[in-house]
């Protein structure tokens, strides 16, 4: 009896038990749910908390967790992915390493359940993170499995540790390896040496991207042993460039080799490029084998650099220079400085570019020199040099370079230079430099002022207007536009009377509008103009000017020359009220518009609705506008756009107009307020 009680007993309790899990179970699924529901969390600080509240969940909560994410077109898992992502990058930067290896076997469980490919790269991607060696061990399988290497190897590449390389090198043994390419880029970027055996077999047996790869790695080891694979490869593409990049490769192997001392390696491998390389479209591996020398020899390269730099290639002349620049030193810029007499003209060039952009002082004799060089284009790059060596300093030399030569050029590159330099000291002395210039001299002078627009110099400037040189002269015209403030509007006008050469008035004219430009008060800007037309009336041109001031007093000008002049000047006046700079030009066109002037009235009917419709004014006050000249709409489309615009402003008020037209005695105009009526919201009335 007594152990049939406690065999009672114990059925109960496994039962107790059994029953208490499945409500345990009951519990964590719900509060898995309640937690996922919170996500994504409003800031990072409540998404922690979340992941913290899921992982002391144990593994059930983080099995059930993960056992959410399914197939696509299986169920909607966005949030499981979510916390699963969440939960990894959480744990990532978790200092216990327990709590890493708890999520991380719960991951590795689920990626190798998982029979559909992209459930399996997911888990993998947590890997990415959080794995170990113990994920090394995962990958064995999938590192050589179409579709889910490229994963594996991104997961041994993260872990990056010796039991990762040595299983990356094992799958390069298989035949059937299925992202090789990417597996020997990833054993290069660790110049792993154990697989050499195989970089070489895959140089030889693989496919344009993986012999390639095979070559970059056997040069990343730097082993002597990967010197015959390469110089085979680089022998076989004649030394040219190609797919494989055999070339590449072994200067990348020569590098190697010279940096850890094995400098003669080096120079016999580049040597034999550099002998190879023939003809424009090698240069680039000459260019390459040259950076190698430079990069392991430092100063004991410039000697080839500087024979380079005379080389017949533009790109080789060029590259050499800047490797050479690329050292530093004074000593290099002395030796850069004596080997100029050597050069070509253009190498020559080059070269005080460079030395300008190193900043050292010692090139400044040279260079001093350089700028009277009677080839331009080295005065010009002598004079840039010169600005970049002495900064401000080196305005008075390039002022007086200026004065006593007339290249036009080195002009041009002197002021280039000078625009960099000049401060107010700077362009007064400009100025004053100007009476004793002539010829394409003034010319740069002028540009610099006109360059710096300041006012103070317009009268400088103005007076060489007259000059008799008529480079000089246009060149002042065309700089008063820089210089003008609204005082001088008398002047330019004064200038355009006595200008009768069409081109040359023009240009005076886009200078009176800056003169103009600058006036706070339209009818100090419009004065001026006025008194000229009440001075002489055949002064027309004028009266476009006036829309650049606007103003009452030069809206009131040109609305009595429209009534009082012929058929040009009404023709100048109506096109400076369509471009008056404000509304209050409406006032004419409405006059215009109830003239009933054949020619203009319904081009002025046109242009006050564009005016109201552009006007910076409340809606009641535009409606007031369109019902002013609405007595003046005569034809049916005008009524039709007059309602229109009306109908745009959408208030009660205009809903009232509109309707007055409903019984217009035109189909057009009835049918144009029906529509523009059901256009307004019922409760607009």
């Amino acid at each position: 009896m007594k152990g049939i009680r406690i065999a009672l007993i114990a059925i109960a309790v496994i039962m107790m038990q059994l029953n208490l899990r499945g409500q345990d179970t009951g519990s964590v699924t719900a509060r898995l749910d309640k937690l996922l529901a919170g996500l994504p969390a409003d800031s990072s600080a409540l998404t922690n908390e979340i992941m913290e509240e899921i992982f002391s969940m144990g593994e059930e909560g983080t099995a059930l967790l993960c056992s959410r994410i399914v197939p696509a077109g299986k169920g909607d898992d966005l949030k499981a992915r979510y916390a699963v992502a969440s939960l990894t990058a959480t744990l990532s930067a978790d200092r216990e390493e327990s709590r890493k290896r708890a999520w991380q076997r719960q991951v590795i469980r689920f990626m190798r359940l998982s029979s559909d490919r992209e459930v399996t790269a997911f888990f993998m991607k947590q890997l990415n993170l959080i794995g170990s060696d113990d994920a090394v061990q995962a990958m064995a399988d999938y590192v050589i499995t179409p579709g889910l290497c490229e994963d594996a190897v991104m997961v041994l590449q993260a872990v990056d540790s010796r039991a990762a390389a040595e299983l990356l090198s094992t799958a390069l043994t298989s035949d059937t390896c299925p992202c090789a390419a990417q597996v020997m880029v990833a054993l290069a970027e660790k110049e792993y040496e154990g697989a050499i055996k195989s970089y070489t077999e895959w140089s030889i047996k693989g496919s344009s991207s993986e012999r390639a790869a095979a070559l970059y790695a056997l040069a990343s080891t730097g082993s002597p042993a990967a010197r015959q694979p390469l110089l085979r490869a680089a022998e076989e593409a004649s030394f040219q460039r190609e797919p494989s990049g055999a070339v590449d490769a072994l200067l990348l192997y020569a590098r190697k080799a010279g940096l850890v001392g094995n400098r003669r390696e080096m120079k016999k491998i580049t040597g034999m490029v550099i002998a190879s390389a023939v003809g424009a479209e090698a240069a680039s591996q000459r260019i390459a084998a040259m950076s190698v020398i430079t990069e392991v020899t430092g100063d004991a390269a410039l000697k080839m650099l500087v024979k380079a730099a005379g080389d017949p290639d533009p790109v080789v002349r060029g590259a050499a220079l800047k490797l050479a620049s690329s050292l530093p030193g004074s000593t290099v810029t002395k030796k850069l400085a004596r080997s100029y007499r050597k050069f070509d003209r253009s190498t020559k060039a080059e070269l005080l570019y460079m030395l300008g952009k190193r900043g050292d002082d010692i090139a400044l004799p040279l260079v001093m020199k350089a700028i009277n060089d009677p080839a331009p284009e080295i005065a010009a790059e002598a004079i840039a040099a010169l600005a970049r060596l002495k900064g401000r300093e080196a305005t008075g030399t390039l002022l007086e370079w200026i004065m006593k030569n007339d290249s036009e050029a080195g002009h041009m590159a002197a002021a280039t230079a000078l625009t960099t330099l000049l401060d107010s000291t700077g362009t007064d002395r400009v100025a004053a430099s100007l009476p004793d210039s002539k010829g394409q001299t003034t010319v740069t002078l002028i540009r610099l002022l006109a360059w710096s627009g300041r006012d103070k110099y317009f009268n400088t400037v103005y007076e060489l207007t007259g000059s008799s040189d008529m480079a000089v002269r246009a060149t002042a015209v065309s700089s008063l536009a820089s210089l003008a403030s609204c005082s001088d509007q008398q002047k330019i006008i004064e200038l355009l009377d006595r200008t009768p050469e069409r081109g040359e008035a023009a240009v005076i004219r886009q200078a009176l509008v800056a003169a103009i430009r600058q006036c706070s008060d339209p009818d100090k800007g419009s004065g001026v103009i006025i008194a000229a037309l009440d001075k002489d009336r055949n002064r027309k041109e004028l009266i476009p000017l006036l829309a650049e001031t606007g103003g009452q007093s030069a809206l009131k000008r040109v609305a009595w020359e429209f009534e009082n002049g012929d058929a040009a000047t009404r023709d100048l006046c109506f096109d400076a009220l369509l471009h008056w700079p404000d509304h209050t030009a409406a006032a004419v066109l409405l006059d215009i518009s109830a003239s009933g002037n054949k020619t203009f009235g319904r081009p002025a009917f046109d242009a006050y609705l564009k005016t109201v419709s552009e006007a910076p004014l409340d809606e009641e006050r535009k409606l007031q506008m369109i019902m002013d000249i609405a007595p003046h709409a005569g034809a049916p489309d005008a009524r039709a756009a007059l309602i229109d615009l009306a109908a745009s402003l959408g208030t009660d008020q205009a809903r009232l107009f509109i309707e007055t037209y409903l019984s217009d005695p035109s189909d057009e105009v009835r049918s144009a307020a029906a529509d523009a009526l059901s256009t307004l919201k019922p409760d607009d009335r």
